[in-house]
């Protein structure tokens, strides 16, 4: 290695020398001719003005024309520096637009019972709403004290049942869905049943989403407005109960109406549908479509392993699988991933401390484009307009009392009926858009350069091929005067051995 440093000094040392011998080659021009390379130019250059400057005799028109030339530069400088400080505030703008289709497709809607244990497994396991609480921290941060009496009962659990598992406690013991809680299930005209919705565990444990995104060609679509999913469950009341306690005091279905792309999320945006009413529900679509970083937060390059499509809710569950895994080697059952699934003991050593970590150090963020989860490039949200009648009718009460076998008493107290339809068949765009593009940005400059100057891009180049000549010419005399200059001057120990003789003599 020593020795490669000193060749690549000596081939820079022998490149510069041969441009150095190429240069002192070239006949220095004189001070005429740059004089009059100098008045060529700027009697000849596009830009306007400066030939009146130079030939202009009077020197009262010779002046007012140089204020002319220097003010309309100075005017087209300050206006080409305002758009490039604009363009690089990275500016948007924002479109809505309404597109009308012949078909529409159906969103994806999650139901779940508000109430999540079935009676009999509640008075076996009465710790499970308990042990449940904390292990929906996994979906959101839930602050439970340490010296709780539910907690030290969680953890006398945990010690005692090793082979606990929570995921066929909740599969087998939660709601279920088939003939008897689905009592009618229509879409668009046609009958649909369990078989057409998919299981999913949630917050409310055992849910159910129709027109999942699993299989593409199955996704369902409507082609007239005012006709949709028409739902009517039985929720059991007496078969299904939870702990008012802990504040579900409320019987009917709660649902969530998403895209069949996303994960659902209940947080904020499910919606409550009692017993004995009859809900009706009237959706629209919206599509907002984010600017990527700088103009706006999202990031495309973020792909998620477990979901075919970017979410943020979906995004926050794969950053705490990522860390889950890492430190405790198994993964709870409501994150995605493959991994062996974590035990109650694994749970509450490891992590159920872990997540409390995650959130108090921001380890998954979500929002910003700097965050582990930004904002989706593109994602359709379905507002809700719902209303509520009383179900069933007198009339009705009578017909359903016979038909099902049960008492009028029992349909007022566990019957749900569930209508969603689309209020038009046309959709709504939310577009974020770049203020100014780079074309747009060039074709102001080169507005500014026309309006004040007169100027274009062969205008610069001009510019360019002036300046590079000049700097040409300066760089042969400094070739050549250097080595002038310093072979006028002896050299200094000469003259110190000079005075020293003459001292001698």
């Amino acid at each position: 290695m020593e020795w490669t440093q000193p060749s690549k000094a000596h081939a820079e040392r022998g490149l510069l020398e041969k441009i150095k011998l190429c240069l002192s080659k070239q006949a220095l021009p004189s001070p005429t001719d740059r004089k009059k390379f100098d008045h060529d130019f700027a009697i000849s250059t596009s830009i306007h003005g400066v030939h009146n400057v130079v030939r202009n005799k009077s020197r009262l028109r010779r002046a007012l024309w140089l204020a002319v030339v220097l003010g309309s530069v100075s005017l087209m400088v300050w206006q080409i520096y305002s758009r490039l400080l604009n363009y690089f505030t990275w500016p948007t703008t924002t479109s809505i637009e309404v597109q009308y289709v012949e078909k529409m497709e159906f969103p994806a809607v999650t139901f779940c019972n508000l109430n999540r244990f079935q009676a009999d497994a509640v008075a076996k396991f009465g710790i499970i709403f308990s042990l449940w609480d904390i292990f929906s921290k996994v979906l959101h941060l839930q602050e439970i004290g340490e010296n709780s009496t539910a907690t030290r009962k969680a953890m006398d659990f945990v010690a005692t049942q090793q082979n606990f598992s929570i995921t066929d406690f909740i599969r087998n013991n939660g709601f279920y869905l088939n003939n008897s809680t689905l009592l009618e299930c229509e879409f668009f005209g046609k009958p649909c049943g369990p078989k057409d919705f998919a299981h999913i565990f949630t917050e409310y444990g055992n849910c159910f989403t129709f027109n999942h995104g699993e299989n593409i060609k199955t996704k369902k679509k409507v082609s007239v407005s005012g006709r949709g999913l028409n739902l009517l469950f039985n929720v059991n009341q007496e078969e299904f109960i939870d702990n008012p306690a802990l504040g579900f005091a409320d019987a009917g279905i709660i649902f969530v109406i998403h895209s069949p792309r996303k994960v659902p999320q209940f947080d904020g945006l499910g919606l409550s549908s009692p017993v004995g009413t009859h809900a009706r529900v009237t959706i629209r679509q919206v599509k907002t479509v984010h600017q990527e970083y700088p103009w706006g937060e999202c990031n495309p390059k973020i792909k998620l392993k477990n979901f075919s499509h970017y979410s943020t809710a979906g995004c926050l569950k794969e950053c705490k699988a990522r860390y889950i895994k890492k430190q405790c080697g198994c993964l709870p059952f409501m994150l995605p991933g493959n991994a062996i699934e974590c035990d109650l003991q694994k749970y509450y050593n490891c992590v159920s401390p872990l997540l409390d970590y995650i959130e108090v150090n921001e380890l998954c963020t979500m929002g910003t484009y700097n965050s582990s989860c930004p904002v989706s490039c593109e994602e359709t949200t379905y507002p809700a307009t719902i209303s509520y009648a009383t179900f069933p009718s007198q009339t009705a009460l009578k017909y359903l009392s016979k038909k099902l076998n049960h008492s009028q008493e029992y349909i007022r107290e566990n019957f749900v009926n569930i209508e969603i339809n689309y209020s038009d068949l046309n959709y709504k765009i939310t577009q974020q858009q770049k203020a100014v593009s780079v074309p747009e940005l060039l074709a102001d400059i080169g507005g500014q350069l026309g309006l004040f100057c007169g100027a274009s891009v062969i205008t610069i180049i001009e510019i360019i091929e002036y300046i590079f000549t000049n700097f040409y010419w300066m760089c042969i005399f400094l070739l050549l005067k250097i080595p002038e200059v310093t072979e006028s001057f002896p050299p200094q120990h000469n003259h110190l051995q000079n005075k020293n003789r003459i001292e001698e003599c």
